[in-house]
Order: C-alpha cells, then sequence, then structure tokens
C-alpha cells in the first residue's frame, strides 16, 4: 500500500499554538517584551515530541526498530511478571508460615495462662506482601523495556 495518499494530510500530532502575535500596537510607546516577540515568531511553528518523530520514521530501519522494541518490551513486561509472581509467592508463603508459627506459640502460651490471644492476620499479610513483590517487579520491568527500547531506536534510528 502506498503511502502517496498520506502525504497532503495534516498529521494529527501536530498542535498550532494559538499565541497572540505582537504587535507594536500591544503597548504604549512602542514596547514590545521578549514573550511577546518570541510567541509571534512561533505562530506558525508545528511542535512535535521526540517520540513521535522516532516513532514516524520511515524506512525498513524505522520497520526492524518497531518490531524489535514490541518484542523487547513483551519479553521484558513476561519476564517481570514471572518474576513478580514467583517472588510474591516465596515471600507471601514465608510471611504466612512465619505468622502461623506465631498465633500457634501465642495461642500455646494463651491456653497456660487461661486467656485469649490476639491472632496475627496471616493471610491478609501474606496477599498483600505477594501483590507488593509484583508491583515492584511488573515496575522494574517498565524501567527495563524503557531502556531497551531507547536502546533499540538508538541504535536503528538514531537521534
Amino acid at each position: 500500500m502506498s503511502t502517496e495518499i498520506f502525504k497532503n494530510m495534516p498529521p494529527a500530532y501536530t498542535q498550532t499554538p494559538q499565541a497572540p502575535i505582537a504587535t507594536q500596537a500591544a503597548k504604549p510607546n512602542n514596547e514590545i517584551t521578549v514573550k511577546e516577540a518570541m510567541a509571534a515568531k512561533n505562530v506558525g511553528d508545528t511542535y512535535e515530541s521526540s517520540a513521535v518523530k522516532t516513532a514516524n520514521k520511515g524506512g525498513i530501519k524505522g520497520f526492524i526498530a518497531r518490531v524489535k522494541s514490541g518484542f523487547a518490551t513483551l519479553g521484558e513486561y513476561t519476564k517481570g511478571f514471572i518474576r513478580g509472581i514467583t517472588s510474591g509467592v516465596v515471600a507471601g508463603s514465608v510471611v504466612y508460615t512465619a505468622g502461623s508459627i506465631i498465633n500457634s506459640i501465642k495461642t500455646k502460651t494463651a491456653e497456660k495462662a487461661g486467656t485469649t490471644a490476639k491472632r496475627l492476620p496471616n493471610k491478609a499479610l501474606a496477599v498483600a506482601i505477594g501483590v507488593a513483590s509484583l508491583a515492584i517487579n511488573l515496575w522494574k520491568s517498565s524501567l527495563n523495556a524503557n531502556e531497551k527500547r531507547s536502546d533499540i531506536y538508538h541504535r536503528w534510528i538514531g537521534h
């Protein structure tokens, strides 16, 4: 499919700032501030972020960079999810086991003393630790994915 039909269409991501045009009549004594002069200069300019410029670079190198970036991102998020689930299960199990041991010791000592013991919320604490571990690992994988995408775009497309 040819991209020639899209050449004359304005891209959706461009923005034209609507700054007022600085004229000499705007200020008494014909004074124009630097800010107004810069606004007048930039009225017709279009602005694109560097991410949009990088993503829209065409050609075979751009296509390769986008495909490699997609696979790198998917791989990093998958690794982060698996690590998070694994470490969350391990940490949650350790917390649950330790809480159970502490609760049983409290119960036995309370029975000897003839009172009731206040129990720790083992299940809720174990789930909270597991979810926190998953969240931390997903956050780390997001940072790793961003770094890999940056390296890929730098290598294949440049700045």
